[in-house]
């Protein structure tokens, strides 16, 4: 990192104090800014990085993680993934019992030849 004035990687004007870090670069506070919605990220707030730009944590959640298939709601953690397609356990019911499936039972759930999801003990 250089010593001395600091520049701004997005305005260029020299930063008296108080910078932001990212990738190597200096910035101003106020031009920290996701790439996708342009609002400026707090220092002290969750954010990801998409090809060398900063994204904030709700843009990254919006247009990066996958989307269940039942509720379109993004999905973060475990997940059923049946042919590409992602679901949270509880937007999917057992078609036998109606039941939602729970993470722990994920060895047991079983795909029926109409793509019936079920419970092991159900079918």
């Amino acid at each position: 990192m250089p010593e001395g004035p600091k520049m701004c990687y997005v305005c260029r004007e020299d930063i008296p104090n108080h910078w932001v870090i990212f990738q190597e670069h200096f910035y101003h506070q106020d031009c920290f800014t996701c790439l996708i919605c342009k609002r400026v990220i707090d220092a002290k707030e969750t954010f990801y990085e998409k090809d060398g730009v900063p994204v904030c944590h709700r843009c990254q959640t919006k247009n990066y993680v996958e989307k269940c298939g039942v509720c379109q709601e993004p999905i973060i953690g475990n997940r059923l993934i049946y042919e590409k397609v992602h679901f949270h356990y509880t937007c999917r019911n057992c078609k036998k019992c109606g039941q939602p499936f729970k993470e722990d039972e994920h060895d047991s759930i079983r795909i029926l030849e109409n793509k019936d999801f079920v419970h092991e003990g159900c079918q």
